[in-house]
């Protein structure tokens, strides 16, 4: 039955007085000359959704112009949505138009309604809650039906092989929320160039891989420096079989100069060669290196030692290039040319030369590229990057460690406090248990959700898992749970509660869907493919049981575990193998 729309001009007071209609509605908008605009409201819910906008226009009245535009929150719903391209975000610079295509740039699309039929836009809308319609055009009407987001490769569409659920139902709920994030980040590969129409004009996009990208509204990007946190979600949920995961190291690899550098966030469509000092539009060492740990835990995860093969050029060279911006201590040079990273934008700051962010991922990233190397017998290259490694260790300590202060300074130009140093010496074991023990009470709140995220997984890995439960519950994971929020039930970028603007709604890089099965579930490989694996629980004081399926590239492992008299969990495992 066709509903009737208020007409009532100011937005929010449609929404408090009327509950938003369901997507299936079908609804009637009719403005008469000297009467009120209509506003109708559409809500696809907590999860949201993404694709390409169309509808079904019927018993139309003069020649109507539909304006249809689109937020994650009521507080975006406006003319325009949620955000305006006289406030998008240029911090890749003002020649790079975010999102990038064939994601439309706007938040609104208008549709020219000359007679009954189907009407679609040419661009896709990443992510939605809310659909908002009006008209432009006064003496005119039309009835909306089947108005849908037709997913065609905006996101990926596999349910997950994976699951996870435990006795704190937050948790669960927090598992949920990270892999349907992950979905709407992740983008399908594009088997040819397509040819999309833009306002202006026709732009012809060329193939792409599948990936993963740093989300699935603003940027629709792929991003080295953020995959390390968002894979294991994917492998989580989905499993080996994923095709996100190869195709962004692919793409990664491809971009890449001739001296080694990898692009922090290339096209979808660029496939190199590069030149030299192309160094894309985030100039960024700390993005380049993170390309060699986001491959060593895909290999870790799947087992896929030819993907491992074919990129190892790709790691020999990017070693290379890190080196040879060393001091003879180890300690990495950082130039200003490619000097952004993930807490600094600007080129040049003084925290950016010798920053122990940089330095703890350096020592990873030779660990992790030794482990690459000989893990497809090219081990003649791994002792030397172990010792590269070492000699590194030693130098962070003596420059930056303070037992005084009890933790790492964030910089050799400052001694302030800097929490994703810290942090990331934990998630990544550089910490001894001593150092450890004692970083953990330094914490402060973290602003930035993936930094958190790495004192989470950091805190899980000492054997804090107390701590680590805190650090969830104090910054956004929680929050989006609430049954009073009106926008996304996802991983928000820094997990802000976003009402409007830039920010997005549905950031991989801050789920811990992934975390929560590798520490509370307790599955992790210690072989590359699950060859060897183990099971260790580390719940949190109040979780009394948890269990759920790992996918891996033989089959699946079942796991339940419920506390003892001891108050240990007492683990059921069972091999399901292909």
């Amino acid at each position: 039955m066709t509903q009737d729309i208020l007409a009532i001009n100011e937005l929010q007071l449609v929404y408090r007085n009327m509950k938003a209609l369901s997507v299936n509605s079908e609804f009637r908008l009719s403005w008469p000359e000297g009467g009120e605009r209509p506003v109708a409201v559409l809500d696809f819910g907590p999860e949201c959704e993404g694709g390409y906008p169309a509808f079904t226009a019927t018993g139309v009245g003069g020649e109507p112009v539909v304006r249809v535009s689109y937020a994650c929150h009521p507080g975006g719903l406006c003319d325009t949505g949620d955000f305006t391209r006289e406030t998008r975000a240029k911090y890749l610079g003002p020649e790079v138009d975010l999102p990038i295509l064939p994601a439309s740039t706007d938040r609104h699309d208008l549709f020219r309604v000359a007679a009954e039929g189907r009407y679609a836009a040419t661009l896709q809308q990443g992510l939605v809650r809310y659909a908002r319609f009006t008209l432009d055009t006064p003496g005119t009407a039309v009835t909306i039906s089947n108005f849908a987001l037709e997913n065609r490769g905006t996101h990926a569409a596999e349910p997950p092989a994976g699951s996870f659920t435990c006795s704190d139902g937050t948790l669960t709920a927090i598992w949920r929320m990270g892999v349907r994030t992950c979905q709407l980040a992740a983008i399908p590969e594009r088997v040819s160039a397509i040819r999309v129409e833009t306002p202006g004009g026709a732009v012809t996009l060329g193939p792409a891989h599948a990936y993963l990208s740093d989300g699935a509204k603003r940027d629709r990007l792929v991003w080295s420096g953020d995959l390390w946190w968002a894979q294991r979600n994917m492998y989580a949920a989905w499993g080996p079989e994923s095709p996100y995961m190869p195709g962004s190291l692919r793409m990664l690899a491809e971009n890449r100069t001739p001296e080694g550098y990898v692009q922090a966030c290339p096209y979808p469509e660029s496939h190199g060669p590069l030149m030299a000092g192309e160094y894309g539009p985030f100039p960024s060492d700390e993005f380049a290196a993170w390309f060699i740990p986001v491959l060593r835990d895909h290999i870790l995860h799947t087992g896929d030692m030819a993907l491992a093969a074919e990129l190892f050029p790709a790691v020999r060279d990017l070693v290379s290039y890190l080196m040879a911006n060393c001091r003879p201590d180890g300690l990495f040079e950082q130039r200003h040319e490619t000097s952004k990273h993930a807490s600094a934008l600007d080129f040049g700051e003084a925290s950016t030369y010798h920053r122990a962010y940089m330095n703890i991922l350096l020592w990873k990233t030779y660990r992790d590229a030794a482990d690459v190397a000989e893990w497809i017998g090219e081990s003649g290259k791994a002792p030397g990057w172990r010792a590269a490694a070492e000699t590194l260790a030693a130098t962070v300590r003596r420059v930056f460690w303070s037992d005084g202060k009890g933790r790492f300074a964030g910089a050799v130009e400052t001694d302030d406090y800097q929490g994703e140093a810290n942090a990331l010496a934990l998630a990544v074991r550089f910490c001894t248990d001593a150092e450890a023990a004692s970083i953990r009470r330094t914490i402060e709140r973290h602003g930035h959700g993936k930094f958190q995220a790495l004192f989470v997984r950091g805190l899980f890995e000492y054997g804090f898992a107390d701590d680590a439960l805190a650090r969830i519950l104090e910054h956004g994971w929680k929050e989006v749970l609430d049954p009073a929020w009106e926008g996304p039930r996802l991983t928000s970028e820094c997990m802000t509660l976003h009402v409007r603007g830039w920010g997005d709604e549905a950031h991989p890089d801050t789920a811990i869907s992934g975390i929560l099965t590798n520490y509370v579930l307790g599955v992790e490989p210690t072989a590359p493919g699950y060859a060897r694996y183990s099971v260790r629980p580390r719940p949190p004081a109040g979780i009394d049981s948890a269990g759920g399926v790992v996918p891996t590239p033989w089959g699946r492992i079942r796991v339940t575990w419920r506390r003892g008299g001891d108050g240990e969990p007492v683990v059921e495992c069972r091999e399901e193998r292909c």
